[in-house]
Order: C-alpha cells, then structure tokens, then sequence
C-alpha cells in the first residue's frame, strides 16, 4: 500500500492522480508503488554492498583494484560478458573493428540535437528551481543547458524544525518545474519585492536535464508498505510524467543526470528503472537520456562496464570532481590520510588523470558505426558567487580574481579533450600543424561543455569563452597580450588576458602547451590502446605509471594547522546552512577572499578528511596555529593566532577540542559582526531626517533656536515605528541562528565517533526536523551499536523514528 504524506497530497494534488502522457494513460502513485515493489530489494542490496564494502578490512590495492578479466557482468536485457569482453568491445569500437564483441553508446535511438554536448557548447548551468526566480536566472543564462537539481544542490527534502514550513520545499520546486514548462509563469513574476521576467523564446532555452537523486537518499513523504521510497524512483516518476509531453511539444526531451553511481549494479538498477518507465509510457528504448555524474573513485574500476549497461541512453560524463576527491579520502580512510584537500585541485596529477580517463573513455564508447560521436565528457564545477557592489566589506573588488580563475579552467578542460589518434609514429604534434594537415589522424575536441552554478553576466561569460572559441582561435587566446588589473596593490590578470608566465608554465606542466605556446594535444596511437591490457596499464598513455596508480594512489603533500581549521569552518558553516534546508549555499571563503558555493559534495570532502585525521591522529607537518577571530578586510574571519601547532603535533581529540572552541568563539564574533551591519542598514534610512533635526538644533548657539529637548522630540518622531519594523524585517538573516549550536554538537558527535558514516549529510537532514529534546536523544543514539538503539527503542526510551534514522544514516537495509 502507497501513503503519500496528506499535506503534500493536499498542497500537490495536481502532481498526483492519473495522467495522459504520450497517449498512454498512467496513474502516478500506482507507477512509483509498482517501481518500488519491484525495484527496492535490489536497490537495498546495492546500498548495503556499499557499506559492506567500506567495512572490509582489506588493502585499498586488493578490495578496490580492477575487476580480474574474466569477472562477468550483465546488462538489463540478460546478456552477459566478461570483463575483458566489455574493454575489448570497446576497444574494436574505437578502432573501427566489425567484431561481435564490439559496443558503442546510442546506436539505436539518436542523441537529440539539443541534448549533444558537441553541437551545444558552453556551460550547464546547476541549482534548484526553488524559488521560482532561480527557474528565470537560469533560463536567461547564457548558457547551453541547465540541470534542474534533486541531489547535492536540491531543495530541502525536510521540513526544519521551527521553519514554519508544511511540507518540504523539494514539492513546490516540482510544481515550478511542471509551471514553467507548460508556460505558467506570470509575466511580470514578483518575488521578495523584486520584478522577474523570461527574456528568450521557448525555443532558444537552454536544454533542461533533471539531477535525481542518489540510491542512498530516501523519501520519507511517500511510503509502500510503511517504508519510505526510495528518491531516486520518487523523482523520476513525477518529472517524467508530468513534463514529458510539454517537453516533447517544445522539441526537447525528458534528459536525466544520474549521480553517485559506484559499480555496475548500481547502474543496472538503474537501467532497469528508466525502462519500466519507458515501457510504462510506450517509449522507445533509450528515449530517456541520461548523463553520468563520475563522482565516485569505484566507479573508476568499472567505468567501461558501468558504459556498456547505459549504451542505449548515456549522452555525457560529467567530472564531478568534489564528491570525486571526497571518495577518494573515502577510500583510503582506514590505510591512508589525504594532504590538504585545498591543495589538490583539478591540475593535480590524480586529478587530471581522472579527467583524461573520463575523456577517453567517452570518446572510445561515444564512436558511432558512421565515426560520429554520440558522447562526450563534461567538465568540472566552477562555483565562485560574485560579490554584490554593495558588499558590506567591499569584497567585490576581489570579483576579477573570480572572473580570470573561471577562464583558466575552462580553458584548461578545453585543452585537455583536444584528442588526437594517429597512425604515425610521433609523440606530440601542435594543434596548427594538424590544423594545417601536416600530419596525418583525426582530431577530436571533447570538452565543449561544463559546470558552473551562478548565473551572473560577467562569469558566466568569461567561463564560456574558451569553451565556445573555434579551434583556430585557441592559441590566440593563449597568446593574446597580458594585461593585469590591480586590487589592493595586487596585481591579477585581467579576464581577457593572455597566459601570464606563471599559467603559461602550468600549462607546460599538464602537458596542454609547449614552450614557445603551441597547443599539444594528447596524441593517442591505436597500439597503445589495442588490448585491454595495454588500456590499463601502458604508462605511456597515463603519464608514466598504471592507470589505477594513476587514479588511485594517495598524493604526497603537507597536513597543516591553517587548512584543518578552514576545512572545520566550511563544513561547519555548510551544516548549518543545512539544517536551515539550504542545500546551495554560499559561503564566504576567507582563504580565497571569495564567496564559494558549497553543497553535500564539499561537506563529503571537509568532514570526510577531518574524520581520518582524527581517526589517524595524523600528525602536522608544518609549524603554524588555530586563530581566533578578528575584524579584517575580508570580515570577521579566524585571523589571530591563538593556538600554536608545531610541525610533529598530532590531530588529537584534545586539539580538536580547541579548534572546536575557537570556531564556536568565531560564530558569536561573526554574529555580532552582522548584528552591526544590519543595524546600521536600518539606522541609515533615517539619516536624513535626523540629519534635519539636529542641523535646525546647531544652527545657532547651539540649542538657541531649538532647544535639545524639541530636537530630540524631532528626531523620535522621524524614526516612526512602521518604518523601523519594515527596516528590521529587511535586514532579518535568512537562517536561524538557533541551529549554530546545533551543528557543533553534530559535528563533534560525528567527527569523534569511530563510527564512519558516508554521505554524511544525510545526518543532518534527518535531524534537522526534531525538536531540540527528540534531537539531542537521536544524535546520541546514532552513534550507538545498534543493539542498543533497538533495545532504548523496545523499552519506550526512544521513539520508533530513532531506529529509522540510524538505519538511514548508516545504510542498513
């Protein structure tokens, strides 16, 4: 029996009941019943492999190595193949070779032309459609598609305790989507006292794809049989059919971002997921199209085989490199403990290996019998928020700092898809010499499109430039005349700059250009790939070593005091956010004097690494301190050293103690600090009138015209109380500072425990509804054996919900 919780059924009615789609009557809580009952078994089984997995006392080399080549894997039709079958299908597929092993993605239904990430370059823009108007900023992007989010970014799936809310805003978001699509969205739209307008033509809107959620998440509003569903069927279910025929009236299409896959099972539930669906519909095979986040590093050992069971729909493989770099402390947590996080970035060695497989492995696969690609990979996020002129710090003076960074990664990902496969026995050509036809081989040009998440003018169309510049003017971009712009006696390139000395020498580094500044593609023969072996091993193709060296092997590099309290402050500040059922948020990031958008991704990377530190009791490489808070050009930051850290001290529980109080001593500064703003906002509109009143008053003697007692009269009867209380509610914070609290107490919960949750998000979310009473008894009980719970549970200590959460947290199914 489905139960949909009666207040979202009340609110939403329209998204439920019985539909017409494609002809085809279908009732929408029967479809997710029946998708639930045939699918949560397996997806139980994948989501308990997960955890099993993460518990097994093994070297990362053994339980996390490549499938042996005759490991057999299956698809959704039944057909099964070994692991050496799938690579060296895909291998005759890259060759050309007419073999019966040989695969490739979308053979059967066509990639439609505004899903094609070739024939569409530019940024995807990402975020919720909740409220509205961020439906409208992404629609009037410049951009080339939008993903429309239920995951990392999505609205609340929650109600937060003492929000005032009735239901999770994740359902009014479905309803904008379903809205905007069928065309009701008034013109003007009024939101927070602001005008809103759609300024393009249905046909010239970015192309739309829907982020679902992962495996992991559950949706506790829906329930067959007093269990909650599973999202990601949730999800699927209401988007398709609600949008799918004003999608396919507007030429589109429904197009779905598949997230947090990790192994071939994963993938197959999947499948067989959209083809119910399809079915359901009377669809063709491979009409819903997806594209894969590449966010998790097991996903890596099966990436060929995870392609092959997706061959009739995956379009794109985007480079989630967030979530990516945080399963990688994941993986290593119990054997290995990760530098700085902050320092490993998309130009580090693991990283750009990372990229590069995920480019090739999209141009092996995307190959069609007629040689045209029908996939492509998609780069990583870019996700700084420029600062507003009106910045109470003036921070916005740091924005070129923001605009340039963008410009540089989308170039660098551009270069790197610069494939070029030749039959001739050379290492490395320049792009204008196979340009100009001097040697012979095919180029392909693979990152046209990737991430950003703001759809301000000016970053948005800095990001754009290197991904939408024809191939004859990339060197010239590359080239053009170097020119700063200077904040604070720094100088920093300008936007429109050419490579100053110091980029230009970490393009050499990657290998994108030579010294004289020639683009150098990555030159790839067909014997370095023409076995599966050699795929996997050649260190010729994956910079000297083994592809799973490559990938996998933790990175060398210092653990530092500074970066283990900028790591505690973003996932604090991140969590609390979090609780306040704000998945996208910004956050002021005091080491890049910039405003980061964080999401379940950048929480994963920052409470995951200090996790291990504790659990290692990682020792710090550096001499340095823990700060306190002070008043700088950046705000209230942590700035003065308080506790010293000699270099040899390690991360201990009693040092995690004081960084913890520091943090919680800079929340109350940071406050106070807002307090003062906004109270200065509020008194500044009746600058003026009190301005008059005093003048009159020193006018003469002083007070010999007016005496103080009359001025002081005037000045009370200038600020009236109406427009105080308007003034107040303006300036009001969006969040409630109750929960900042509440989010140290979890954090030190969870960061102490040995217990090691992933996605531990998820924690958050489930508590964030509990008054504080139920809440502090769950987080308890959360980090408990599960015996214990169950017996607190049994004897009326702890409510029924506990055990729901524990298991959620931990995966148990």
């Amino acid at each position: 029996m489905i139960e949909i919780n009666p207040k979202v059924l009340h609110l939403y009615r329209d998204l439920f009941g019985e539909k017409v789609v494609n002809g085809r009557r279908v009732v929408v809580e029967q479809l997710i019943e029946d998708l639930t009952r045939e699918f949560r078994a397996e997806i139980d089984r994948v989501i308990r492999a997960r955890r099993e997995w993460l518990e097994r006392r093994e070297p990362v080399r053994v339980k996390a190595a490549f499938p042996k080549w005759d490991d057999k894997f299956v698809d959704a039709d039944g057909n099964v193949r070994t692991f050496r079958e799938i690579v060296q299908g895909l291998i005759d597929n890259f060759l050309g070779r007419d073999t019966p092993l040989r695969w490739g993605l979308n053979w059967n239904t066509p990639v439609p032309d505004d899903l094609h990430p070739l024939k569409n370059p530019g940024l995807e823009i990402t975020g919720p459609w909740f409220p509205m108007s961020r439906a409208i900023h992404q629609i009037n992007a410049d951009v080339a598609s939008m993903m429309e989010d239920e995951e990392d970014a999505s609205p609340a799936w929650y109600v937060p305790w003492g929000s005032g809310r009735e239901v999770a805003p994740v359902w009014e978001a479905r309803r904008i989507v379903k809205r905007v699509l069928s065309g009701d969205v008034p013109d003007p739209y009024y939101e927070g006292g602001k005008v809103y307008r759609i300024q393009k033509p249905r046909e010239r809107w970015p192309t739309l794809i829907h982020r679902v959620p992962g495996l992991h998440i559950l949706d506790f509003d829906v329930r067959v049989d007093g269990r909650p569903v599973p999202a990601i069927i949730t999800s699927i279910v209401i988007y398709t059919v609600n949008n799918y025929d004003a999608l396919k009236r507007a030429g589109s299409g429904v197009y779905f971002y598949v997230p947090k896959v990790q192994t071939p099972e994963e993938a197959l539930v999947v499948e067989k997921i959209l083809r119910r669906v399809e079915d359901a519909l009377g669809l063709r095979r491979g009409e819903l199209k997806i594209a894969m986040l590449y966010e998790e590093a097991r996903a890596g050992l099966y990436l060929p085989v995870i392609f092959w069971i997706w061959r009739e729909r995956l379009v794109k493989s985007n480079n989630g490199r967030w979530d990516y770099l945080g399963s990688l402390i994941e993986m290593w947590k119990d054997e290995a403990v990760y530098p700085d996080p902050q320092n490993i970035t998309m130009t580090h060695p693991i990283m750009m290996a990372y990229q590069k497989y995920n480019a090739l492995m999209c141009l092996m696969a995307g190959l069609g019998r007629d040689g045209r690609l029908n996939a492509a990979p998609v780069g990583g996020m870019a996700a700084v928020m420029l600062y507003r002129p009106d910045d109470p710090y003036q921070r916005h003076r740091y924005n070129a700092r923001a605009l340039r960074a963008i410009w540089l990664d989308k170039l660098r990902e551009r270069l790197i898809g610069l494939i070029f496969v030749t039959e001739e026995p050379v290492k490395k050509v320049k792009l204008r010499e196979i340009l100009e036809g001097k040697v012979r081989g095919r180029l392909y040009d693979l990152f046209r499109q990737s991430w950003v998440a703001t759809p301000e003018e000016a970053y948005v169309r800095a990001g754009n430039e290197p991904l939408r510049a024809r191939l004859e003017e990339l060197e010239k971009l590359i080239n053009r005349p170097v020119k700063y712009v200077e904040v604070d006696g720094v100088k920093i390139p300008a936007v429109d700059s050419g490579l100053t000395e110091q980029e230009r020498q970490l393009f050499i580094r990657l290998g994108l250009i030579d010294e004289a500044g020639n683009i150098t593609p990555w030159v790839i023969r067909p014997d370095m790939v023409d076995t599966p072996e050699k795929l996997l091993i050649n260190p010729e193709l994956w910079g000297g070593a083994d592809l799973w060296t490559a990938l996998y092997q933790p990175p060398k590099g210092d653990i530092t005091a500074e970066h283990i309290q900028h790591a505690f402050y973003m996932a604090a500040n991140y969590g609390f956010q979090l609780l306040n059922g704000n998945l996208a948020a910004a956050i002021d990031d005091y080491e890049l004097g910039q405003r980061f958008m964080n999401d379940l991704a950048t929480y994963r990377i920052f409470s995951t690494w200090l996790w291990t530190l504790l659990r290692h009791k990682a020792p710090i490489t550096k001499d340095g301190a823990f700060k306190g808070p002070a008043k700088t050009a950046l705000g209230v930051i942590p700035a003065e050293d308080r506790v010293k850290v000699a270099a040899g001290t390690p991360f201990t529980e009693e040092l995690f103690d004081k960084l913890w109080e520091l943090h919680m001593e800079w929340t109350w500064a940071f406050y106070d600090d807002l307090d003062r703003i906004a109270s200065e906002r509020i008194l500044h509109k009746f600058v003026n009138a009190v301005k008059e009143a005093v003048r009159d008053a020193y006018a003469a003697g002083p007070f010999r015209r007016v005496k103080p007692g009359d001025a002081a009269r005037r000045v009370l009867s200038a600020i009236r109380a109406e427009e105080v209380e308007k003034a107040v509610v303006e300036n009001a914070p969006r969040f409630d500072r109750a929960f900042a609290p509440v989010i140290m107490e979890i954090l030190r919960a969870k960061l102490k425990s040995p217990m090691y949750l992933q996605h531990g998000g998820r924690l958050i979310m489930a508590l964030a509804p509990l008054p504080d009473e139920v809440r502090d008894a769950a987080l308890k009980a959360v980090f408990m054996p599960r015996e214990e719970v169950e017996r607190l549970v049994a004897s009326g200590r702890l409510g029924k919900e506990v055990l729901e959460i524990y298991d959620y947290v931990h995966d148990i199914r």
